[in-house]
């Protein structure tokens, strides 16, 4: 596919680096100059310079031709206006970068009169097809794990019957041990264990040590379970402690509220800590005051919360709050980081987990440019993995087939089957059916050699 993306910040590069990765053709568009010579340095894509929204820009950088447009620039009204003029020049389908979400809503304009009908704008008459909303899933996925009996990440497919989770490997009865030797209690499939940021090769004779990070693709009702295998479960989180008052602070203490959690939300500006207060209800208490400060975190009582949450847009303060708050006894500490390749520094250095709005961006946008029926994405161990969720169609190479005889690419591990009700792990030796639903989990290298066989 020939793909565009306009804007070269965080998230634009990230989506640039995913999609070179997976052997698209990409051009970057970027007004500024420093940014693009970043891009030109590290990946091998086309570049153009200049304002993003002007139709001679866009038709240097051959719109016309255009799969699909990406427009992820830090500002709202460029994405639109970028989006439309490209759908305008020939491109086949637009992806924009949308903070505020009243731009995704649909629009009813006034009636003439009580019996005349009125017209209804959707965001597709704006030449807009995918509206990307980062900051709202990363607060999802944020507000998902503080809920759950494990500080770590989960993936779901198959409309969450098959959930991919990630596990610290923490507890003695494991550590030292052979993955062959350990007897998991329900079925599942070690699709990846990363230690040290590296992934390391997962066999029967793979030794488990303190601080691993093994990746499990199960049942959801069994994924628990396993989890209390490798590290100690904890309640849900009740008490939370929110570091910034911006939107995806925001987002996460009103989710955390409506399910009936008590929170706090610390906010250095003071308008905006009056305008959060406003905003929320009586659950939560906004604090004015510096989050780096640990006398004031002990002295409004942040070493007896459940979990701290950092969501400030400066990832060194994010990284800096949630490990002085582990040091100060919070058991669970959540961060957010736009820069992705910060997830594990702060996760080495005692950060639970960094969620990154420019990974849930990247996301999004491989579940378009992805063929051969996926529907389904995430990326694992940083960035090293994705795991994708296939739909097998009658005409495609893998269909009445065993798993074993399909080719799949030596790294490529399969997950889970689920056909139906039914609900495959290990697949084993199983046929694959027209119908089935296929999660597999490939290097971003050899993504392109799995999508063919799904064709």
């Amino acid at each position: 596919m020939y793909i565009i993306v306009a804007g070269a910040g965080v998230v634009g590069f990230h989506i640039a680096w995913m999609l070179a990765e997976e052997g698209h053709e990409v051009t970057v568009m970027e007004r500024s100059e420093e940014a693009l010579a970043s891009v030109r340095r590290q990946l091998d894509v086309k570049t153009v310079l200049g304002n993003v929204t002007t139709p001679k820009l866009l038709q240097e950088a051959e719109v016309h031709r255009a799969d699909l447009i990406v427009a992820v620039t830090n500002n709202d009204e460029t994405n639109m206006v970028v989006c439309f003029m490209a759908k305008e020049l020939g491109a086949i389908m637009t992806a924009a970068r949308v903070r505020n979400p009243d731009y995704s809503g649909y629009f009813i304009t006034p009636a003439g009169s009580p019996t005349a009908p009125r017209k209804v704008v959707r965001p597709k008459s704006l030449g807009i097809d995918l509206f990307i909303t980062p900051e709202v899933e990363a607060s999802d996925e944020l507000t998902d794990i503080l809920t759950r009996l494990y500080p770590t990440r989960s993936e779901k497919f198959a409309d969450g019957r098959v959930q991919l989770r990630e596990f610290r490997v923490e507890l003695d009865t494991v550590i030292g041990q052979q993955l062959g030797s350990i007897t998991l209690p329900k079925p599942c499939v070690v699709v990846a264990i990363t230690r040290a940021e590296e992934l390391i090769k997962v066999g029967k004779n793979t030794v488990l040590k303190q601080g691993d990070y093994i990746y499990l693709v199960a049942h959801r009702d069994d994924m628990d379970e396993l989890g209390g295998l490798f590290a100690q479960p904890q309640s849900p989180a009740k008490n939370v402690v929110v570091l910034g008052g911006g939107l995806v602070g925001f987002l996460v203490a009103k989710a955390l509220e409506t399910r009936g959690g008590s929170v706090r939300v610390i906010e250095r500006n003071e308008s905006r800590s009056q305008e959060v207060a406003a905003r929320l209800g009586g659950r939560t208490v906004v604090l004015h005051g510096d989050g780096t400060d640990r006398e004031f975190l002990i002295e409004q009582g942040v070493p007896s919360a459940d979990a701290f949450v950092a969501t400030t847009e400066n990832d060194e303060i994010n990284i800096l709050c949630g490990v002085l708050a582990k040091n100060i006894g919070v058991s669970r500490s959540l961060i957010l980081v736009n820069k992705p390749w910060y997830i594990s520094l702060a996760e080495a250095i005692g950060v639970d987990v960094a969620i990154s709005p420019a990974l849930a961006t990247a996301r999004k946008i491989a579940r378009v440019v992805l063929r051969g029926g996926a529907i389904s994405t995430a990326f694992i161990c940083g960035r090293q993995l994705q795991a994708v969720e296939f739909v097998v169609s009658p005409a495609a190479h893998i269909a009445q087939k065993k798993i074993s005889e399909v080719g799949f690419p030596e790294e490529v591990v399969v997950g889970a089957i689920v056909r139906g009700d039914e609900v495959i792990i290990p697949p084993g030796d199983s046929i694959v059916q027209p119908g089935d639903h296929v999660i597999a989990i490939s290097p971003l290298s050899t993504i392109p050699s799995v999508e063919k066989l799904f064709k």
